[in-house]
């Protein structure tokens, strides 16, 4: 009896789950296409009314998430490391690579270099921290979590960087004249990178990703709303510093939102079957 009552719990656990991932990507995509129809009379205007480059939560947004993000790859790729094998210092060259430009370009800006330099060896550092203290047992337990992230942050990484190239939108910062202006819709060839938003996108779907692990199923609802609320944080922030259109920003959340979704299906169906095996 216990039994079959735990099995209906976790069946029903499940199904919540499955069902507030769902209500999350329908409630985002119908506010994405609200904001996209918004911007298609109003992205200039919007920008004009707040752009504001010095904007703290703005510049903290811009700077610090891609710090952030380069720590979690980082440990993402020291955790996937065999040790054993003969190539295994190949992914910390690569993690090297991904901070090179960082450290060019914070050195070269107004801020004392020494902050710089230890902005981007923090993340070497934790990452080579964490790595030791975890024993085998739990580093092969986090893979396939890991492998699951990898897979939807450069799917997300690849389709905007396609749509970045094709496009070729100018930012609004970068703006000399009105009428440099074009429509997101339409691909206007004019050198920028504008649409989509690659810090809305790497942003929203490196946070849903936590809506798919097992970890936070208990507190699901209050995350989802968390998650949400700083998916339009960023959003907002990336208009205010000029960098995207509101457009650009829509694009990005439901591009990673798509994306997340149908990868979402697939582990919760790939982790069914296992179970029934």
């Amino acid at each position: 009896m216990y039994i079959v009552f735990f099995r209906m719990f976790c069946y029903d656990t499940r199904q919540r789950g499955k069902s507030m991932n769902k209500n999350i990507t329908v409630t985002m995509i119908s506010i994405g296409c609200i904001f996209l129809c918004i911007g298609t009379f109003w992205d200039l205007e919007i920008n004009t009314l707040f752009y504001d480059p010095q904007n703290r939560i703005g510049i903290f947004l811009q700077e610090g998430w891609p710090l952030l993000l380069k720590l979690i790859l980082t440990l993402c790729f020291a955790l996937l490391i065999d040790q054993n094998h003969p190539f295994f210092s190949i992914p910390w060259f690569i993690c090297g690579l991904l901070f090179s430009q960082n450290v060019i370009t914070l050195t070269e800006s107004s801020w004392f270099s020494f902050i710089s330099i230890g902005a981007i060896l923090t993340p070497l550092v934790v990452s080579i921290f964490i790595c030791y203290k975890l024993t085998t047992e739990q580093k092969n337990k986090l893979r396939p979590y890991i492998i699951n992230y990898l897979q939807l942050f450069f799917t997300v990484l690849i389709v905007i960087t396609l749509f970045k190239v094709l496009w070729g939108r100018i930012r609004f910062r970068d703006m000399q004249q009105a009428s440099q202006f074009c429509v997101w819709y339409l691909p206007c060839h004019k050198g920028g990178f504008s649409f989509p938003s690659g810090h809305t996108s790497s942003f929203a779907c490196s946070l849903l990703y936590l809506l798919s692990t097992p970890l936070v199923q208990k507190h699901k609802l209050s995350l989802s709303i968390i998650v949400c609320t700083s998916i339009f944080l960023m959003m907002a922030s990336r208009i205010v510093m000029g960098a995207h259109f509101l457009s650009d920003t829509a694009a990005g959340m439901m591009i990673a939102l798509v994306i997340w979704a149908f990868y979402d299906r697939q582990w919760k169906n790939k982790i069914s079957k296992q179970k029934h095996q």
